[in-house]
């Protein structure tokens, strides 16, 4: 199999088992990473099975083009059944940096862990060698410490996946962390800790084979070419602020194989310090958002590793931080209450004490351990009515409302958590679109161009309004499809796929680029991937019907869409987006139509082959895609 290792490692701690079994049973169907693990998940956790039970399953997924020279293929997918999501249920997460292409270097594909370990354990992986051993001195400690012991233990090569204290502990919100600080959100840090499996360590001296090297080489040229887009910036947020001037770009933050442009970055900060910074993560906790302006430049750097080592998901952190600071401003809630200096929101003090609590489950911290949408039931009602109706048990969806994105009114619900690498698929192009409206030098993004991209993307120009509900029921299957396969493919979210560039003559990028590449990795035409990505999707939505997922309600978007207006972003700028032809359209104060929405969602379901009324997949689609024993699994029920 070129591209595939072949291989999938399934461990079972609560027995201390390790077993093998075959890739291409799955391969040839449901492609790699996050479309095997789905499968997987389907054969082996049980409806009702809880997150913490020993029946869950963590399962770590590679994608058939991870490590093998392509550019930016470097993801690993994790599936399991979450304990962030309400009710607790089947959910996913994505991990770049080095530990997904050194499992596939060791020889396979992925790795099924089940049941409990007795007592603190770690996987070790070094090649056909897989073994079981003694955590006891990796417990209890930071990720930093971790990696380092490891490192010490087995080699400097060995790249791992780990948890800190916080999924010890098993706090819902708590993140696994692999090499080069890349996280998997989700909650499967809480997973792994009720696993009693402190972490993966993993050394490969391999290389899956590659059917035509030469016209790989030659696409990754290509690819590096068109890729070349805008170049990573200071953080809109810190930028907003005025604060810019705290940090510079100095390098990139490279993965596995990796050369293109990308929203990870080598900053270096005006205290000297220099790290490597990504997106969100790098602006979670801002002192001066919160009046603390003389707070020293050293807690905005250290605020993401210190996240980082007790592994809690800074999402979920700075929603907290947010909705704790509007409540002690209103009153609602107070130091005595929490036992949490309140007053010192903004300085590094406040946020050592509340990391801390949280995962040691001490005083308010063991509320906030359960997660803010889950902690609203514990607090008063005054404090209650300060949460933002944005915040989703993951994540929030306060940059991309389904009122200015409607595209995102059909996406939203599909899915079982908020998830940004479908959000990305339209945010990017648009703030690049944005960009161009004040710095036409440095962004080739033109209404224009966008909407050339929309028609040729999101399969109608119409699409390009972004406003509108013309074009959105296909632009919504075209979007989840290209996740699907880039997902399931291994390839980075901030790299794919390449929809605009500085180097194509009308600036679109390559709608057809990833299909060539897989053509030339595995040597199978790229022509499969629409049946790839229909039948992965309909994989999830099989799992999720089968948890209790109710359409056609559950598909829609949550109530105040229909009935609140947009208001201003937190800056107090209007949410300007694009329209038809050379105009934008200000969504502020919109609301999205209930009767338009529904037209719109039924012809989704016509697009989907799904039963109209109902929603569900029907019988004669999923036979076609193979999935006849999903059909009669989803009949009986």
């Amino acid at each position: 199999m070129h591209g595939w290792a072949g291989k999938i490692l399934r461990v079972n701690l609560s027995k201390t088992e390790i077993k093998q079994v075959s890739t291409q049973q799955y391969a040839e169907r449901y492609l790699g990473g996050r479309g095997i693990a789905s499968r997987l998940y389907w054969e082996t956790v049980a409806p009702e099975v809880k997150a913490y039970d020993p029946e869950n399953r963590l399962i770590f997924m590679t994608g058939p083009l991870v490590a093998t020279g392509t550019q930016a293929a470097n993801r690993l997918s994790v599936v399991g059944k979450s304990p962030m999501t309400i009710p607790e249920k089947y959910c996913y997460g994505n991990i770049g940096g080095f530990s997904g292409a050194e499992i596939k270097k060791a020889g396979y594909d992925g790795i099924v862990i089940e049941g409990k370990a007795s007592k603190p354990v770690y996987l070790w992986i070094q090649d056909d060698k897989a073994e079981i051993r003694d955590a006891a001195e990796l417990w209890g400690q930071g990720i930093y410490k971790v990696g380092e012991i490891l490192r010490q233990q087995h080699g400097k090569n060995t790249h791992f996946l780990t948890i800190g204290v916080a999924g010890e502990n098993k706090v819902r919100t708590a993140t696994m962390v692999g090499s080069h600080e890349s996280a998997s959100s989700a909650g499967f840090g809480a997973v792994m800790g009720s696993k009693n499996l402190k972490a993966v360590a993993v050394q490969g001296s391999g290389k899956p084979s590659v059917a035509d090297p030469e016209k790989l080489a030659e696409l990754n040229r290509y690819t590096a070419k068109i890729s070349k887009r805008i170049r990573l910036s200071i953080p809109p947020t810190t930028e907003a602020t005025g604060q810019g001037h705290l940090l510079e770009v100095i390098g990139q933050g490279k993965c596995y194989q990796c050369g293109l442009e990308c929203i990870r970055g080598l900053y270096k900060y005006s205290n000297g310090s220099v790290g490597n910074r990504k997106c969100q993560a790098q602006e979670y906790y801002l002192p001066w958002l919160y009046s603390k302006k003389d707070e020293p430049v050293d807690t905005f750097f250290e605020a993401p590793t210190l996240a980082n080592d007790y592994a809690i998901c800074t999402f979920e952190l700075e929603n907290m931080v947010h909705w704790i600071h509007a409540c002690y401003q209103a009153g609602c809630l107070t130091e005595r209450e929490t036992g949490l200096p309140l007053s010192q929101i903004g300085t590094r003090e406040f946020l050592v004490k509340l990391l801390h609590s949280i995962s040691y489950r001490e005083g308010f911290g063991d509320v906030l351990a359960e997660g803010l949408v889950r902690a609203m039931e514990k607090v008063p009602a005054k404090a209650r009515a300060m949460l933002s109706r944005d915040v989703a048990p993951i994540g929030s969806e306060t940059h991309c409302s389904p009122r200015a994105f409607v595209v995102y009114s059909l996406i939203y619900g599909m899915e079982p958590r908020y998830h940004q690498p479908i959000v990305h698929d339209t945010n990017f192009l648009h703030v690049a679109w944005v960009i161009n409206q004040f710095h036409p030098e440095v962004s080739p993004v033109t209404a224009r161009v966008f909407h050339d991209v929309a028609r040729v993307f999101w399969g109608s120009e119409a699409a390009g309004d972004l406003s509108s509900y013309e074009g959105k029921a296909l632009a919504a299957v075209k979007i989840q499809n290209r996740t699907y396969i880039k997902d399931s493919l291994g390839l980075c979210d901030f790299a794919w796929p390449i929809m605009y560039s500085f180097n194509t003559p009308d600036h679109v990028g390559d709608p057809n680029l990833e299909a060539r590449i897989f053509s030339a990795v595995t040597g199978i035409s790229g022509e499969k991937f629409g049946q790839y990505a229909e039948t992965n999707f309909n994989m999830q939505r099989a799992i999720m019907l089968r948890e209790g997922h109710q359409p056609p309600q559950a598909d829609f978007p949550v109530e105040y869409n229909f009935t609140d207006p947009l208001q201003k972003d937190h800056f107090g700028r209007p949410v300007m987006v694009p329209g038809r032809g050379d105009k934008p359209v200000d969504a502020t104060g919109k609301t999205l139509d209930r009767d338009k929405f529904k037209a719109m969602l039924q012809e989704y379901y016509r697009l989907r082959g799904w039963d109209e009324p109902t929603g569900i997949p029907s019988a004669r689609t999923l036979a076609a895609l193979g999935l006849e024993d999903v059909a009669a699994v989803l009949k009986s029920r």
